[in-house]
């Protein structure tokens, strides 16, 4: 099958002639190309997806948002040279740096700390212009910080991540899970000081040569910048001094109020911890502690489950409280919610050396359900009088949760099964338990997606038509696990109308699950 990258190379788009793919991201790819009408000069051309010029507003966003960033006038803001579309292909020219970005220079090496000053300030100074401009960059990190063949750095990509996200909600959540600050993670009015939050992260990745939260999933990263504090440098770098611990510390608080006012006075600060190691903590430092557990972990070793996911995504939608009503609109929320009920992906605090993994704190307005056989944390509206409905029969145990508007429920089933060590007997328990639950409501539920996750868990999800009996349209997911010498069977459902807003609840309630491994 052809590529962007064949189809495009050798091309001319506008007046830029394409000569070779330097990079690709998830949703835009560069090649350096030739400017025919200024002697070849070499210049990079960021081409953005085709099928974005479907939506028939998204070019007028493009051009408006655009327009605003090319007149950013920074020695280390990388200039735009022209933009446009040709063909049906959308483009941005901007001036070609040949030391690559940050991420790549990370890869290949960490810089000394001595090395890391220069590029921090160049990009803090970048960053402070644009503020005053009343521009947020939202998408800071490494691989949109470029490099000339000096070292110094360079900011690109101003408004990028807002052009590609804005096309269901003014307030959609847009760019890079892995360096979004707790609020931008929540859907909540930004400013400059998410971009500092984001800069305290770029800072971490150079220190390190990782991003501080590690997760499969986009949804679990952006739970762990609203909950879980920062891990310390010195889990892995023993050279640097505690003093730039305290700098990342305020840039990385979970309170805008708590953070730098500039990304420049966070650069100053991490100059003076250099100069002054043994310096002590500011006075009004918050260090970040740990969230205890709100019970005792279950003394049993457990197995979580896990949920197969997609690669990163870039974009995640919070309630718009929109009606929607548009058949294109709500194809484009379906994709959403599969994208991001996929995300689901148990969370764990394991205590090394032990066969004990602690359970989450539960999450606001929940309740932990226990039980001899598992445990796991509801929404305490979805919570009926009697903890749970019980559906169990002769061959399940099935306890279920719903919301009071239909709109949303969470089964939990255990059935007995042979030989669920085996991959072979883990499908036969799986079809069985098809065959008898699943294949009675074919006629309101068709088979969207399947997939394995790495710990053998298996999704199906399924889209619910308008002939469900008991729910509006929308979206089940179905989670198979062996547990000991039992299946256990998770089920989510959410209407179209709710996705957006209830796939954060749905991970919460996705981490608290456990279930013992000898039940």
């Amino acid at each position: 099958m052809a590529t962007q990258k064949d189809d495009l190379i050798g091309k001319v788009l506008g007046q830029f002639e394409i000569i070779e793919e330097i990079g690709r991201g998830g949703m835009a790819t560069v090649y350096r190309a030739r400017q025919l009408s200024m002697m070849n000069r070499v210049v990079a051309v960021k081409v953005l997806p085709r099928h974005l010029l479907h939506d028939p507003s998204f070019y007028e966003r493009f051009e408006r948002e655009v327009e605003v960033i090319s007149h950013l006038e920074h020695p280390h803001i990388v200039p735009i040279y022209e933009y446009g579309q040709d063909e049906g292909v959308p483009y941005i020219a901007m001036r070609y740096l040949g030391g690559g970005s940050l991420e790549q220079q990370i890869r290949r090496r960490l810089p000394g700390l001595n090395e890391i000053e220069r590029p921090l300030r160049q990009i803090a100074q970048a960053l402070d212009y644009a503020h005053q401009q009343g521009i947020i960059h939202r998408d800071l990190k490494p691989g949109n910080i470029m490099l000339d063949e000096s070292g110094n750095a360079y900011l690109s990509d101003f408004g990028i991540a807002r052009v590609l996200g804005s096309n269901l909600t003014g307030s959609m959540i847009v760019g890079t899970p892995a360096y979004m600050s707790p609020e931008q993670a929540n859907g909540l009015p930004i400013d400059g000081r998410s971009d500092i939050y984001a800069l305290g992260v770029v800072l971490f990745e150079m220190l390190t040569g990782r991003e501080p939260y590690q997760a499969e999933t986009p949804m679990a990263i952006l739970l762990k910048h609203i909950n879980e504090p920062m891990p310390p440098i010195s889990t892995y770098r023993s050279d640097v001094p505690m003093s730039v611990e305290y700098v990342l510390a305020i840039s990385t608080s979970k309170d805008p109020d708590d953070r730098y006012t500039s990304a420049s006075s966070m650069v100053e600060a991490f100059a003076t911890a250099l100069r002054e190691p043994d310096a002590p903590p500011p006075a009004n430092l918050k260090l970040p502690t740990k969230t205890a557990p709100m019970s005792a972990p279950i003394p049993k070793a457990t197995t979580p489950i896990t949920a197969p996911m997609p690669s990163e995504t870039a974009v995640l939608a919070p309630s718009s409280g929109r009606n929607w009503t548009a058949i294109a609109v709500v194809s484009i929320l379906l994709l959403l919610f599969i994208g991001g009920i996929t995300l689901i992906v148990t969370q764990l605090n394991v205590d090394t050396g032990s066969d004990v993994i602690a359970r989450p704190t539960a999450f606001p307005n929940s309740s932990v359900v226990e039980q001899p056989n598992y445990s796991i944390t509801i929404p305490n509206a979805w919570i009926p009088p009697t903890v749970f409905n019980d559906y169990s029969d002769s061959d399940r145990m099935i306890h279920a949760w719903e919301a009071t508007d239909g709109t949303a429920f969470v089964t939990f089933a255990l059935v007995g099964a042979d030989n669920l060590s085996t991959e072979a007997g883990f499908r036969a328990a799986i079809n069985a338990y098809d065959q008898r639950y699943v294949q009675p409501q074919s006629e309101y539920l068709t088979l969207i997606d399947e997939a394995t996750a790495p710990n053998g868990t298996l999704r199906r999800s399924y889209r619910v038509n308008a002939a469900a009996p008991f729910n509006p349209p929308g979206q089940m997911d179905v989670f198979y696990q062996a547990q000991g010498d039992q299946l256990s069977i998770l089920e989510l459902y959410t209407a179209d109308s709710t996705a957006n807003t209830l796939v954060p609840t749905l991970q919460l309630i996705l981490d608290s699950l456990r279930v013992p491994t000898d039940v």
